[in-house]
Protein backbone atom coordinates (compact mmCIF):
# COMPACT_ATOMS: atom_id res chain seq x y z
CA UNK A 1 0.00 0.00 0.00
CA UNK A 2 2.79 1.99 0.65
CA UNK A 3 4.18 1.74 -3.13
CA UNK A 4 0.86 2.69 -4.58
CA UNK A 5 0.15 5.49 -2.22
CA UNK A 6 3.69 6.93 -2.93
CA UNK A 7 3.22 6.15 -7.14
CA UNK A 8 0.17 7.74 -6.93
CA UNK A 9 1.67 10.74 -5.44
CA UNK A 10 4.46 11.39 -7.50
CA UNK A 11 3.19 10.17 -11.13
CA UNK A 12 -0.24 10.55 -10.96
CA UNK A 13 -0.95 13.65 -9.46
CA UNK A 14 2.67 15.68 -9.55
CA UNK A 15 -0.20 18.22 -10.58
CA UNK A 16 -1.09 18.01 -7.43
CA UNK A 17 2.26 19.21 -5.54
CA UNK A 18 3.56 21.53 -8.54
CA UNK A 19 0.06 23.98 -8.03
CA UNK A 20 0.07 23.38 -4.37
CA UNK A 21 0.59 26.21 -1.82
CA UNK A 22 0.96 24.10 0.84
CA UNK A 23 4.77 24.03 2.31
CA UNK A 24 4.55 20.91 4.16
CA UNK A 25 4.50 16.97 2.77
CA UNK A 26 1.99 16.61 4.93
CA UNK A 27 0.11 19.46 3.93
CA UNK A 28 0.38 17.77 0.44
CA UNK A 29 -0.96 14.69 1.17
CA UNK A 30 -3.91 15.92 3.24
CA UNK A 31 -5.38 18.15 0.27
CA UNK A 32 -4.49 14.38 -2.38
CA UNK A 33 -6.35 12.38 -0.14
CA UNK A 34 -9.56 14.66 0.33
CA UNK A 35 -9.47 15.05 -3.65
CA UNK A 36 -9.13 10.92 -3.73
CA UNK A 37 -13.08 9.68 -4.52
CA UNK A 38 -12.69 6.22 -3.43
CA UNK A 39 -14.14 4.79 -6.63
CA UNK A 40 -11.51 6.76 -8.01
CA UNK A 41 -8.33 5.07 -5.83
CA UNK A 42 -9.99 1.72 -6.67
CA UNK A 43 -9.24 2.07 -9.98
CA UNK A 44 -5.78 3.40 -10.26
CA UNK A 45 -5.21 0.98 -7.34
CA UNK A 46 -6.41 -1.46 -10.01
CA UNK A 47 -3.83 -0.37 -12.76
CA UNK A 48 -0.97 0.05 -10.62
CA UNK A 49 -1.45 -3.27 -9.44
CA UNK A 50 -1.67 -4.97 -13.12
CA UNK A 51 1.28 -2.66 -13.84
CA UNK A 52 3.15 -3.99 -11.40
CA UNK A 53 2.33 -7.61 -12.02
CA UNK A 54 3.60 -7.23 -15.37
CA UNK A 55 6.65 -5.98 -14.21
CA UNK A 56 7.19 -8.56 -11.66
CA UNK A 57 6.50 -11.23 -14.47
CA UNK A 58 8.86 -9.78 -16.52
CA UNK A 59 11.83 -9.27 -13.56
CA UNK A 60 10.97 -12.81 -12.53
CA UNK A 61 10.20 -14.80 -15.82
CA UNK A 62 12.25 -12.98 -19.04
CA UNK A 63 11.02 -15.75 -21.57
CA UNK A 64 11.49 -13.62 -23.71
CA UNK A 65 15.10 -12.35 -23.64
CA UNK A 66 18.41 -15.10 -24.06
CA UNK A 67 16.45 -18.12 -25.00
CA UNK A 68 18.43 -19.61 -27.67
CA UNK A 69 19.99 -20.79 -24.52
CA UNK A 70 17.58 -22.54 -22.83
CA UNK A 71 15.42 -24.28 -25.43
CA UNK A 72 18.08 -27.59 -25.63
CA UNK A 73 15.75 -28.49 -29.00
CA UNK A 74 13.18 -27.62 -31.16
CA UNK A 75 11.01 -30.79 -32.78
CA UNK A 76 8.93 -29.20 -35.58
CA UNK A 77 6.33 -32.08 -36.39
CA UNK A 78 4.96 -32.08 -40.03
CA UNK A 79 2.24 -34.85 -40.69
CA UNK A 80 1.53 -34.87 -44.49
CA UNK A 81 -1.89 -34.84 -45.39
CA UNK A 82 -3.26 -34.52 -41.40
CA UNK A 83 -6.63 -33.12 -41.09
CA UNK A 84 -7.63 -30.95 -38.07
CA UNK A 85 -10.34 -33.84 -37.16
CA UNK A 86 -8.20 -36.65 -37.13
CA UNK A 87 -7.07 -35.50 -33.41
CA UNK A 88 -10.91 -35.67 -32.51
CA UNK A 89 -11.93 -39.05 -34.90
CA UNK A 90 -9.96 -41.36 -33.63
CA UNK A 91 -9.69 -39.88 -30.00
CA UNK A 92 -11.38 -42.84 -28.18
CA UNK A 93 -8.65 -45.27 -29.86
CA UNK A 94 -5.15 -43.14 -29.26
CA UNK A 95 -3.09 -44.42 -26.51
CA UNK A 96 -2.30 -41.67 -23.49
CA UNK A 97 1.53 -40.97 -24.48
CA UNK A 98 1.49 -39.97 -28.16
CA UNK A 99 -1.31 -37.45 -29.10
CA UNK A 100 -3.43 -37.08 -26.14
CA UNK A 101 -0.43 -36.21 -24.40
CA UNK A 102 0.42 -33.53 -26.55
CA UNK A 103 -3.45 -32.45 -26.20
CA UNK A 104 -3.32 -32.72 -22.32
CA UNK A 105 -0.02 -31.06 -21.82
CA UNK A 106 0.46 -28.67 -24.65
CA UNK A 107 -1.38 -25.26 -25.90
CA UNK A 108 -3.60 -25.75 -29.39
CA UNK A 109 -4.70 -23.59 -31.58
CA UNK A 110 -7.88 -25.28 -32.68
CA UNK A 111 -8.77 -22.85 -35.59
CA UNK A 112 -5.50 -22.77 -37.80
CA UNK A 113 -5.64 -22.58 -41.26
CA UNK A 114 -3.54 -22.08 -44.73
CA UNK A 115 -4.59 -18.97 -45.89
CA UNK A 116 -3.91 -19.44 -49.57
CA UNK A 117 -4.20 -21.82 -52.18
CA UNK A 118 -2.99 -24.15 -53.69
CA UNK A 119 -3.02 -26.83 -50.67
CA UNK A 120 -0.07 -28.85 -51.23
CA UNK A 121 2.74 -30.53 -50.20
CA UNK A 122 5.33 -27.77 -51.49
CA UNK A 123 3.91 -24.40 -50.41
CA UNK A 124 2.46 -25.98 -47.31
CA UNK A 125 6.02 -26.68 -45.86
CA UNK A 126 7.55 -24.00 -47.12
CA UNK A 127 4.80 -21.65 -45.66
CA UNK A 128 5.22 -23.46 -42.18
CA UNK A 129 9.07 -22.96 -41.49
CA UNK A 130 9.13 -19.20 -43.40
CA UNK A 131 6.08 -17.99 -41.91
CA UNK A 132 4.61 -16.39 -45.34
CA UNK A 133 2.96 -17.23 -48.43
CA UNK A 134 3.95 -18.16 -51.55
CA UNK A 135 3.35 -14.39 -52.96
CA UNK A 136 6.27 -14.11 -51.01
CA UNK A 137 8.63 -17.25 -50.58
CA UNK A 138 8.15 -18.29 -54.13
CA UNK A 139 6.96 -22.05 -53.57
CA UNK A 140 3.99 -21.83 -55.81
CA UNK A 141 3.37 -25.82 -55.68
CA UNK A 142 4.80 -29.41 -56.20
CA UNK A 143 6.03 -27.92 -59.46
CA UNK A 144 5.17 -25.37 -61.57
CA UNK A 145 5.07 -23.70 -65.12
CA UNK A 146 7.65 -21.95 -66.58
CA UNK A 147 7.43 -20.26 -69.71
CA UNK A 148 10.61 -19.20 -70.43
CA UNK A 149 11.29 -22.80 -69.93
CA UNK A 150 8.18 -24.38 -71.44
CA UNK A 151 8.40 -26.95 -69.36
CA UNK A 152 7.50 -27.50 -65.84
CA UNK A 153 9.91 -27.32 -62.91
CA UNK A 154 9.94 -29.48 -59.58
CA UNK A 155 9.87 -27.59 -56.61
CA UNK A 156 13.46 -28.64 -55.79
CA UNK A 157 15.30 -29.85 -58.68
CA UNK A 158 18.60 -28.67 -59.26
CA UNK A 159 20.43 -30.09 -61.96
CA UNK A 160 23.86 -27.92 -60.00
CA UNK A 161 24.22 -30.45 -57.72
CA UNK A 162 24.82 -34.28 -57.48
CA UNK A 163 23.63 -36.99 -55.59
CA UNK A 164 24.86 -37.68 -52.44
CA UNK A 165 24.42 -42.07 -50.71
CA UNK A 166 22.71 -43.18 -53.85
CA UNK A 167 23.56 -43.26 -57.70
CA UNK A 168 20.05 -42.19 -58.67
CA UNK A 169 19.48 -39.00 -59.88
CA UNK A 170 17.17 -38.38 -56.78
CA UNK A 171 19.47 -36.83 -54.76
CA UNK A 172 19.69 -33.47 -57.38
CA UNK A 173 17.90 -31.82 -54.94
CA UNK A 174 18.14 -28.12 -52.81
CA UNK A 175 16.06 -25.30 -51.87
CA UNK A 176 17.08 -22.85 -54.91
CA UNK A 177 13.68 -21.74 -55.68
CA UNK A 178 12.53 -20.87 -51.88
CA UNK A 179 12.71 -17.07 -51.59
CA UNK A 180 12.56 -16.71 -47.98
CA UNK A 181 15.27 -17.29 -45.52
CA UNK A 182 13.06 -20.32 -42.71
CA UNK A 183 12.62 -19.95 -38.39
CA UNK A 184 15.76 -22.67 -39.04
CA UNK A 185 17.72 -20.26 -40.98
CA UNK A 186 17.41 -17.53 -38.34
CA UNK A 187 18.51 -20.34 -35.73
CA UNK A 188 21.27 -20.39 -37.12
CA UNK A 189 22.74 -16.92 -38.60
CA UNK A 190 21.64 -16.00 -34.35
CA UNK A 191 24.13 -18.51 -32.98
CA UNK A 192 26.78 -17.58 -36.15
CA UNK A 193 25.78 -21.31 -37.16
CA UNK A 194 26.77 -23.05 -33.91
CA UNK A 195 23.12 -24.20 -33.92
CA UNK A 196 22.51 -27.82 -35.96
CA UNK A 197 19.34 -27.95 -37.88
CA UNK A 198 18.58 -31.68 -39.06
CA UNK A 199 15.84 -32.05 -41.38
CA UNK A 200 14.02 -35.40 -42.48
CA UNK A 201 11.19 -36.81 -44.74
CA UNK A 202 10.95 -39.59 -46.94
CA UNK A 203 9.91 -36.91 -49.69
CA UNK A 204 12.47 -34.69 -50.76
CA UNK A 205 10.77 -31.40 -50.53
CA UNK A 206 9.37 -32.35 -47.07
CA UNK A 207 12.87 -32.55 -45.46
CA UNK A 208 14.20 -29.76 -47.87
CA UNK A 209 11.97 -26.67 -47.89
CA UNK A 210 11.62 -27.15 -43.69
CA UNK A 211 15.67 -27.66 -43.17
CA UNK A 212 15.65 -24.23 -45.35
CA UNK A 213 19.46 -22.76 -46.72
CA UNK A 214 21.72 -23.66 -44.28
CA UNK A 215 20.23 -26.52 -42.43
CA UNK A 216 21.58 -30.23 -43.40
CA UNK A 217 18.34 -32.28 -45.07
CA UNK A 218 18.33 -36.29 -45.96
CA UNK A 219 15.39 -37.37 -47.36
CA UNK A 220 14.63 -41.21 -48.76
CA UNK A 221 15.65 -42.93 -51.90
CA UNK A 222 12.21 -44.93 -52.89
CA UNK A 223 14.92 -47.34 -55.39
CA UNK A 224 17.95 -48.14 -52.54
CA UNK A 225 15.75 -47.59 -49.70
CA UNK A 226 18.18 -45.69 -48.56
CA UNK A 227 18.10 -41.96 -46.79
CA UNK A 228 20.04 -39.46 -48.74
CA UNK A 229 21.12 -35.74 -49.17
CA UNK A 230 23.26 -33.81 -51.80
CA UNK A 231 26.25 -31.85 -52.62
CA UNK A 232 24.33 -28.57 -52.11
CA UNK A 233 24.68 -29.64 -48.12
CA UNK A 234 27.89 -32.26 -48.04
CA UNK A 235 29.59 -34.38 -50.27
CA UNK A 236 29.34 -37.39 -48.12
CA UNK A 237 27.02 -39.11 -45.78
CA UNK A 238 27.97 -38.48 -42.31
CA UNK A 239 28.97 -41.75 -40.11
CA UNK A 240 25.36 -42.04 -38.25
CA UNK A 241 23.57 -41.63 -41.50
CA UNK A 242 25.48 -44.40 -43.49
CA UNK A 243 25.28 -47.34 -40.18
CA UNK A 244 21.53 -46.62 -40.44
CA UNK A 245 21.40 -47.19 -44.27
CA UNK A 246 23.45 -50.15 -43.27
CA UNK A 247 21.08 -51.69 -41.13
CA UNK A 248 18.25 -52.61 -43.22
CA UNK A 249 15.37 -51.09 -41.69
CA UNK A 250 13.44 -50.71 -44.07
CA UNK A 251 13.62 -54.74 -44.98
CA UNK A 252 12.87 -55.45 -41.60
CA UNK A 253 9.33 -53.16 -41.22
CA UNK A 254 8.61 -54.62 -44.42
CA UNK A 255 8.98 -58.42 -43.33
CA UNK A 256 5.78 -58.64 -41.67
CA UNK A 257 1.89 -58.41 -43.16
CA UNK A 258 0.09 -55.00 -42.16
CA UNK A 259 -2.88 -56.27 -40.25
CA UNK A 260 -5.22 -53.94 -38.15
CA UNK A 261 -3.69 -52.77 -34.82
CA UNK A 262 -6.86 -53.37 -33.07
CA UNK A 263 -9.49 -55.96 -33.92
CA UNK A 264 -10.67 -54.36 -37.37
CA UNK A 265 -14.50 -54.66 -36.33
CA UNK A 266 -13.54 -52.04 -33.67
CA UNK A 267 -12.82 -49.56 -36.64
CA UNK A 268 -16.42 -47.94 -36.58
CA UNK A 269 -15.19 -44.07 -36.90
CA UNK A 270 -14.36 -45.83 -40.87
CA UNK A 271 -16.27 -47.05 -43.15
CA UNK A 272 -16.21 -50.65 -44.39
CA UNK A 273 -12.88 -52.14 -45.60
CA UNK A 274 -13.95 -53.40 -48.80
CA UNK A 275 -15.48 -50.56 -51.31
CA UNK A 276 -15.73 -48.60 -54.29
CA UNK A 277 -13.88 -45.26 -53.03
CA UNK A 278 -10.50 -47.47 -52.30
CA UNK A 279 -7.47 -47.54 -54.24
CA UNK A 280 -5.29 -50.56 -53.70
CA UNK A 281 -1.91 -51.94 -54.19
CA UNK A 282 -0.38 -53.49 -57.67
CA UNK A 283 -1.22 -57.11 -57.55
CA UNK A 284 -4.38 -56.64 -54.98
CA UNK A 285 -7.63 -57.19 -56.60
CA UNK A 286 -9.11 -55.54 -53.11
CA UNK A 287 -8.42 -52.60 -50.71
CA UNK A 288 -8.25 -55.16 -48.02
CA UNK A 289 -6.48 -55.98 -45.04
CA UNK A 290 -4.41 -57.99 -44.38
CA UNK A 291 -1.74 -56.02 -46.78
CA UNK A 292 0.89 -58.94 -47.36
CA UNK A 293 3.99 -56.52 -47.78
CA UNK A 294 6.69 -59.62 -48.09
CA UNK A 295 4.88 -60.49 -51.28
CA UNK A 296 3.88 -56.78 -52.44
CA UNK A 297 7.60 -55.60 -51.85
CA UNK A 298 8.78 -58.17 -54.87
CA UNK A 299 6.70 -55.70 -57.43
CA UNK A 300 7.21 -52.17 -55.58
CA UNK A 301 10.39 -52.66 -54.48
CA UNK A 302 11.83 -50.74 -51.11
CA UNK A 303 9.70 -47.66 -51.76
CA UNK A 304 7.05 -49.63 -51.02
CA UNK A 305 7.33 -48.69 -47.64
CA UNK A 306 6.31 -44.84 -47.67
CA UNK A 307 2.47 -46.28 -48.60
CA UNK A 308 2.54 -48.21 -45.22
CA UNK A 309 2.53 -46.84 -41.63
CA UNK A 310 5.57 -48.56 -40.98
CA UNK A 311 7.53 -45.49 -43.37
CA UNK A 312 6.15 -42.87 -40.22
CA UNK A 313 8.71 -45.94 -38.23
CA UNK A 314 10.90 -45.88 -40.27
CA UNK A 315 11.26 -41.81 -39.58
CA UNK A 316 11.06 -42.21 -36.30
CA UNK A 317 14.34 -44.43 -35.73
CA UNK A 318 15.99 -42.05 -38.39
CA UNK A 319 15.32 -39.31 -35.74
CA UNK A 320 16.89 -41.15 -32.67
CA UNK A 321 19.43 -42.11 -34.77
CA UNK A 322 19.99 -38.43 -35.98
CA UNK A 323 19.58 -37.12 -32.34
CA UNK A 324 22.31 -38.83 -30.86
CA UNK A 325 24.39 -38.98 -33.97
CA UNK A 326 24.40 -35.28 -34.17
CA UNK A 327 24.21 -34.90 -30.34
CA UNK A 328 21.05 -32.65 -30.59
CA UNK A 329 20.22 -30.86 -27.66
CA UNK A 330 23.45 -31.82 -25.78
CA UNK A 331 25.01 -28.02 -27.40
CA UNK A 332 25.44 -24.81 -25.10
CA UNK A 333 23.12 -23.20 -28.15
CA UNK A 334 19.91 -24.43 -29.27
CA UNK A 335 19.35 -26.83 -31.96
CA UNK A 336 16.39 -27.89 -34.00
CA UNK A 337 14.75 -31.24 -35.88
CA UNK A 338 12.65 -31.31 -38.32
CA UNK A 339 10.51 -34.35 -38.97
CA UNK A 340 8.26 -34.56 -41.92
CA UNK A 341 5.58 -37.53 -41.93
CA UNK A 342 4.81 -38.59 -45.67
CA UNK A 343 3.43 -42.22 -45.48
CA UNK A 344 -0.12 -40.57 -44.18
CA UNK A 345 -0.20 -38.45 -47.69
CA UNK A 346 0.66 -41.77 -49.67
CA UNK A 347 -1.80 -43.76 -47.98
CA UNK A 348 -4.33 -41.02 -47.80
CA UNK A 349 -4.13 -40.68 -51.23
CA UNK A 350 -4.65 -43.83 -52.70
CA UNK A 351 -7.66 -45.07 -49.83
CA UNK A 352 -9.41 -41.69 -48.90
CA UNK A 353 -10.02 -40.23 -45.34
CA UNK A 354 -13.21 -41.92 -44.67
CA UNK A 355 -10.77 -45.57 -44.91
CA UNK A 356 -9.72 -48.33 -42.21
CA UNK A 357 -6.46 -47.98 -43.69
CA UNK A 358 -6.12 -44.36 -42.54
CA UNK A 359 -7.43 -44.50 -39.28
CA UNK A 360 -5.03 -47.37 -38.58
CA UNK A 361 -2.02 -45.50 -39.87
CA UNK A 362 -3.10 -42.71 -37.20
CA UNK A 363 -3.39 -45.31 -34.31
CA UNK A 364 -0.10 -46.49 -35.40
CA UNK A 365 1.70 -42.83 -35.58
CA UNK A 366 0.19 -42.62 -32.32
CA UNK A 367 2.22 -44.69 -31.06
CA UNK A 368 5.46 -43.63 -33.30
CA UNK A 369 4.93 -40.32 -31.16
CA UNK A 370 4.62 -41.91 -28.05
CA UNK A 371 8.26 -43.63 -28.72
CA UNK A 372 9.68 -40.50 -29.79
CA UNK A 373 8.43 -38.65 -27.38
CA UNK A 374 9.52 -40.88 -24.37
CA UNK A 375 13.01 -41.16 -26.37
CA UNK A 376 13.55 -37.85 -26.17
CA UNK A 377 12.58 -37.36 -21.93
CA UNK A 378 15.25 -39.95 -21.53
CA UNK A 379 17.85 -38.19 -23.48
CA UNK A 380 17.89 -34.66 -22.88
CA UNK A 381 14.67 -33.91 -20.21
CA UNK A 382 10.57 -32.87 -21.81
CA UNK A 383 11.92 -29.78 -20.21
CA UNK A 384 14.46 -28.92 -22.31
CA UNK A 385 12.64 -29.48 -25.63
CA UNK A 386 9.82 -27.41 -27.08
CA UNK A 387 7.74 -29.47 -29.88
CA UNK A 388 5.19 -28.37 -32.48
CA UNK A 389 2.33 -30.58 -34.67
CA UNK A 390 1.12 -29.44 -37.68
CA UNK A 391 0.53 -30.83 -41.00
CA UNK A 392 1.06 -29.32 -44.70
CA UNK A 393 -2.89 -29.47 -46.12
CA UNK A 394 -5.52 -31.37 -45.40
CA UNK A 395 -7.74 -33.39 -47.57
CA UNK A 396 -11.10 -33.97 -48.95
CA UNK A 397 -13.51 -36.59 -49.21
CA UNK A 398 -13.56 -38.73 -51.92
CA UNK A 399 -16.65 -36.84 -54.41
CA UNK A 400 -17.86 -40.83 -55.69
CA UNK A 401 -18.22 -41.54 -51.78
CA UNK A 402 -20.01 -37.79 -51.31
CA UNK A 403 -21.96 -38.07 -54.37
CA UNK A 404 -23.23 -41.62 -52.91
CA UNK A 405 -24.69 -39.90 -49.97
CA UNK A 406 -26.36 -36.70 -51.86
CA UNK A 407 -23.56 -34.19 -50.30
CA UNK A 408 -23.11 -31.39 -53.85
CA UNK A 409 -19.90 -32.63 -55.79
CA UNK A 410 -18.22 -33.00 -58.85
CA UNK A 411 -15.19 -33.36 -61.06
CA UNK A 412 -13.67 -31.44 -63.82
CA UNK A 413 -10.63 -32.71 -66.47
CA UNK A 414 -8.01 -29.94 -67.06
CA UNK A 415 -7.65 -31.76 -70.44
CA UNK A 416 -11.42 -30.78 -71.33
CA UNK A 417 -11.34 -27.38 -70.14
CA UNK A 418 -8.05 -26.48 -71.92
CA UNK A 419 -9.76 -28.13 -75.27
CA UNK A 420 -12.69 -25.93 -74.93
CA UNK A 421 -10.85 -22.81 -74.13
CA UNK A 422 -9.05 -23.27 -77.13
CA UNK A 423 -11.85 -23.66 -79.46
CA UNK A 424 -13.32 -20.31 -77.87
CA UNK A 425 -10.22 -18.33 -78.23
CA UNK A 426 -9.57 -19.27 -81.99
CA UNK A 427 -12.70 -18.73 -82.83
CA UNK A 428 -12.65 -15.19 -80.99
CA UNK A 429 -9.07 -14.06 -81.91
CA UNK A 430 -7.92 -16.17 -84.64
CA UNK A 431 -5.31 -18.18 -83.06
CA UNK A 432 -4.72 -19.99 -79.70
CA UNK A 433 -2.68 -18.07 -77.24
CA UNK A 434 -2.80 -20.41 -73.97
CA UNK A 435 0.52 -21.76 -73.73
CA UNK A 436 -0.31 -23.98 -70.91
CA UNK A 437 -2.88 -24.69 -68.43
CA UNK A 438 -2.30 -26.63 -65.33
CA UNK A 439 -2.25 -25.91 -61.04
CA UNK A 440 -5.69 -23.62 -61.73
CA UNK A 441 -4.20 -21.20 -63.58
CA UNK A 442 -3.55 -20.00 -67.49
CA UNK A 443 -0.24 -19.16 -68.62
CA UNK A 444 -0.74 -17.46 -72.40
CA UNK A 445 1.75 -17.08 -75.18
CA UNK A 446 2.69 -13.38 -74.42
CA UNK A 447 5.07 -13.18 -77.60
CA UNK A 448 1.99 -14.66 -80.05
CA UNK A 449 -0.45 -12.48 -78.57
CA UNK A 450 1.71 -9.01 -79.13
CA UNK A 451 2.80 -10.49 -82.82
CA UNK A 452 -0.91 -10.31 -83.15
CA UNK A 453 -0.96 -6.65 -82.08
CA UNK A 454 -3.38 -8.09 -78.88
CA UNK A 455 -3.08 -7.20 -75.14
CA UNK A 456 -3.01 -10.27 -72.85
CA UNK A 457 -4.90 -8.04 -69.89
CA UNK A 458 -7.89 -8.04 -72.06
CA UNK A 459 -7.60 -11.82 -73.62
CA UNK A 460 -7.23 -12.87 -69.34
CA UNK A 461 -10.58 -10.91 -68.69
CA UNK A 462 -12.03 -12.81 -71.86
CA UNK A 463 -11.20 -15.93 -70.40
CA UNK A 464 -11.75 -15.84 -66.94
CA UNK A 465 -15.25 -14.59 -67.64
CA UNK A 466 -15.56 -17.86 -69.74
CA UNK A 467 -14.15 -19.73 -66.89
CA UNK A 468 -17.31 -19.32 -65.14
CA UNK A 469 -19.42 -21.12 -67.55
CA UNK A 470 -17.80 -24.55 -66.50
CA UNK A 471 -20.53 -26.36 -64.17
CA UNK A 472 -17.41 -26.68 -61.16
CA UNK A 473 -15.54 -23.41 -61.43
CA UNK A 474 -16.48 -20.69 -58.62
CA UNK A 475 -14.10 -18.08 -59.53
CA UNK A 476 -11.57 -16.44 -61.97
CA UNK A 477 -8.88 -13.64 -61.67
CA UNK A 478 -6.75 -12.36 -63.85
CA UNK A 479 -3.07 -11.26 -63.01
CA UNK A 480 -3.82 -7.90 -63.06
CA UNK A 481 -6.84 -8.52 -60.48
CA UNK A 482 -4.45 -10.18 -58.39
CA UNK A 483 -1.41 -7.27 -59.11
CA UNK A 484 -3.91 -4.51 -58.07
CA UNK A 485 -6.24 -5.06 -56.13
CA UNK A 486 -6.49 -6.09 -52.23
CA UNK A 487 -9.88 -8.86 -51.51
CA UNK A 488 -11.53 -8.66 -48.49
CA UNK A 489 -12.90 -12.21 -48.36
CA UNK A 490 -11.68 -15.49 -47.81
CA UNK A 491 -11.21 -16.98 -50.81
CA UNK A 492 -9.89 -14.23 -52.59
CA UNK A 493 -7.49 -13.87 -50.41
CA UNK A 494 -6.32 -17.30 -50.48
CA UNK A 495 -5.91 -17.21 -54.36
CA UNK A 496 -3.96 -13.60 -54.18
CA UNK A 497 -1.36 -15.04 -51.55
CA UNK A 498 -0.57 -18.28 -53.31
CA UNK A 499 -0.15 -15.41 -56.00
CA UNK A 500 3.29 -14.72 -57.06
CA UNK A 501 4.03 -12.11 -59.66
CA UNK A 502 7.12 -13.29 -61.24
CA UNK A 503 6.16 -17.21 -61.09
CA UNK A 504 2.18 -17.00 -61.97
CA UNK A 505 -0.18 -17.27 -64.85
CA UNK A 506 -2.20 -14.51 -66.34
CA UNK A 507 -5.64 -15.93 -65.17
CA UNK A 508 -6.15 -17.97 -61.55
CA UNK A 509 -9.51 -20.05 -60.85
CA UNK A 510 -10.94 -21.60 -58.42
CA UNK A 511 -13.00 -24.57 -58.34
CA UNK A 512 -16.39 -25.02 -56.03
CA UNK A 513 -16.47 -27.00 -52.83
CA UNK A 514 -15.80 -30.41 -52.60
CA UNK A 515 -14.97 -30.33 -56.91
CA UNK A 516 -12.20 -32.06 -57.89
CA UNK A 517 -10.06 -31.11 -60.97
CA UNK A 518 -9.59 -34.56 -62.34
CA UNK A 519 -11.65 -37.61 -62.51
CA UNK A 520 -10.06 -39.15 -59.26
CA UNK A 521 -12.65 -42.54 -58.50
CA UNK A 522 -10.89 -43.61 -55.63
CA UNK A 523 -8.92 -42.60 -53.02
CA UNK A 524 -8.40 -38.50 -52.23
CA UNK A 525 -6.86 -35.48 -53.01
CA UNK A 526 -6.41 -31.60 -52.01
CA UNK A 527 -5.45 -28.31 -53.32
CA UNK A 528 -8.24 -26.28 -52.94
CA UNK A 529 -8.49 -22.72 -50.27
CA UNK A 530 -11.94 -25.02 -48.93
CA UNK A 531 -12.01 -25.55 -45.14
CA UNK A 532 -11.35 -29.52 -45.70
CA UNK A 533 -7.70 -28.73 -47.11
CA UNK A 534 -7.00 -25.55 -45.39
CA UNK A 535 -7.78 -26.75 -41.27
CA UNK A 536 -4.86 -27.82 -39.83
CA UNK A 537 -3.25 -28.67 -36.38
CA UNK A 538 -1.39 -26.57 -34.76
CA UNK A 539 -0.01 -27.51 -31.15
CA UNK A 540 2.97 -26.12 -28.59
CA UNK A 541 4.07 -29.19 -26.41
CA UNK A 542 6.86 -29.48 -23.97
CA UNK A 543 9.46 -26.55 -21.93
CA UNK A 544 7.51 -24.53 -20.11
CA UNK A 545 3.87 -24.82 -22.67
CA UNK A 546 1.01 -25.01 -20.44
CA UNK A 547 -1.86 -27.14 -21.14
CA UNK A 548 -4.73 -24.68 -22.89
CA UNK A 549 -6.41 -24.31 -26.30
CA UNK A 550 -8.38 -21.52 -28.27
CA UNK A 551 -10.80 -21.51 -31.29
CA UNK A 552 -9.53 -17.92 -32.74
CA UNK A 553 -8.39 -18.48 -35.79
CA UNK A 554 -5.11 -18.22 -36.79
CA UNK A 555 -2.79 -18.99 -39.47
CA UNK A 556 0.07 -21.62 -40.50
CA UNK A 557 2.42 -18.91 -41.22
CA UNK A 558 2.09 -17.95 -37.53
CA UNK A 559 3.96 -20.79 -36.27
CA UNK A 560 7.53 -19.19 -37.49
CA UNK A 561 7.38 -15.76 -35.61
CA UNK A 562 5.77 -17.71 -32.53
CA UNK A 563 8.70 -19.81 -32.33
CA UNK A 564 11.06 -16.86 -33.11
CA UNK A 565 9.69 -14.74 -30.31
CA UNK A 566 10.02 -18.03 -27.83
CA UNK A 567 13.82 -18.37 -28.96
CA UNK A 568 14.90 -14.51 -28.73
CA UNK A 569 16.00 -14.70 -33.11
CA UNK A 570 14.56 -13.18 -35.87
CA UNK A 571 11.49 -13.36 -37.78
CA UNK A 572 12.53 -15.17 -41.08
CA UNK A 573 13.36 -12.66 -44.15
CA UNK A 574 9.87 -12.55 -45.77
CA UNK A 575 7.68 -13.62 -42.62
CA UNK A 576 3.84 -12.27 -42.60
CA UNK A 577 2.35 -14.49 -39.78
CA UNK A 578 1.94 -12.89 -36.60
CA UNK A 579 3.32 -14.30 -33.41
CA UNK A 580 0.84 -15.99 -31.10
CA UNK A 581 2.69 -16.29 -27.92
CA UNK A 582 0.12 -13.87 -25.94
CA UNK A 583 -2.25 -16.87 -26.07
CA UNK A 584 0.44 -19.48 -24.00
CA UNK A 585 0.95 -19.12 -21.26
CA UNK A 586 4.48 -19.95 -20.44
Amino acid sequence: MTFIYNYLLTKQHLNVVISSTYSSKEQINQKFMRSMTMKNLTIIIFCIYQLSAVTVHASENPNHLNDINKHRLVIGIVVDQMRHDYISKYWNKYSDDGFKRMVREGFSFDDTHFDYMPTNTGPGHASVFTGTTPSIHGIMDNSWFDPNLRRSIYVTEDSTVMSVGTHTDAGKMSPIFMLSSTISDELRLTTNFRSKVVSISLKDRGAILPGGHTGDAYWFDSTTGHFITSTYYRNELPVWLDVFNRDNHVGRLLSNDWITLLPIETYVESIEDNNPYEGTFRGMESPTFPYKLPELVKNSGPGLIASTPFGNDLLVELAKSAITGETLGVNDVTDMLIISFSSPDYIGHRFGPSSIEVQDTYLRLDQSLAELFKYVDDYIGHENVLYFITSDHGAAYNTNFLSDRNIPTGSLVRREIHSELTDYTTRKYGFDPILHLGSSQIFLDLKKIDDHNLKASEISRDLSIKLLEFEGIAGALTYEDLLFNNYSDQIRQAVQKGFNAQRSGQVLFWLKPNWFSSLRRTGTTHGTAWNYDTRAPLIFFGWNIKSGNTTIRSSITDIAPTLANILGISYPSGNTGSPLNHFMNY
